[in-house]
């Protein structure tokens, strides 16, 4: 099983802690990493893209010669699952998306910035958006030009295996209907979409977890 977190979230967090424990319960060999500019791993956030951490993904599950891998990719970490089970199809046997965010850096970032917004990012290179006391997300110029290198609709692969997106009904960052575009396309034969009623878009919470660990 390998579990692939989201925006500037680490492999301490939650959902990571409660996966292993759920590996463990299975008797699942395990996987998940910081990110480059994430957690505990080295490298600076605003200097890296969705093609970067694509790309060290493929790499260690390579390296390690992972194979049958139960995919399960949160938020940003579900764009990587999916475009990994797309382009490998041979090694993954299921993918689970929990609040998956396939293109948001276009989608759901850029095509909501204000002007000014957009104008700090091309000028200035970044742009600071505090979300709370001790947390701001940076994003930078990279982060958005790079990542359109890897946009998922420019992928023509299809993936056979079972797939299901978990999404909260609660979610502000990722609107429960996002990946219904899927529904129409062919790129999942068979696709399951849950709406977990109440959940927000971190799908933390225990009754949220436990849905999802039926699907494991």
């Amino acid at each position: 099983m390998v579990f692939i977190h989201g925006l500037q979230s680490s492999m301490n967090g939650t959902k990571a802690t409660f996966f292993s424990n759920v590996a463990k319960k299975k008797n699942y060999s395990y996987l998940v990493m910081d990110l480059r500019g994430h957690g505990l791993s080295s490298g600076t956030f605003r200097e890296l893209s969705v093609k970067d951490w694509y790309q060290d993904l493929e790499k260690i599950i390579n390296f390690l010669k992972i194979n049958f891998i139960i995919l399960v990719g949160s938020s940003m970490g579900g764009w990587l699952a999916i475009n990994f089970s797309l382009l490998n199809q041979s090694k993954v046997i299921k993918l689970i998306g929990l609040a998956a965010a396939p293109d948001f850096t276009e989608l759901i970032l850029w095509k909501n910035f204000s002007n000014s917004i957009k104008d700090k990012i091309l000028i200035k290179g970044i742009y600071k958006k505090r979300i709370s006391k001790d947390f701001v997300y940076e994003y930078s110029e990279i982060l958005i030009k790079q990542s359109r290198l890897v946009l998922t609709k420019k992928i023509k692969r299809k993936f056979a295996g079972d797939v299901i997106f978990f999404q909260g009904s609660k979610d502000l960052s990722v609107p429960f209907n996002y990946n219904n575009r899927f529904l129409n396309g062919d790129q999942f034969k068979n696709l399951t979409i849950s709406i977990i009623k109440g959940a927000d878009h971190s799908l933390s919470d225990i009754r949220s977890l436990k849905i999802i660990e039926k699907e494991i």
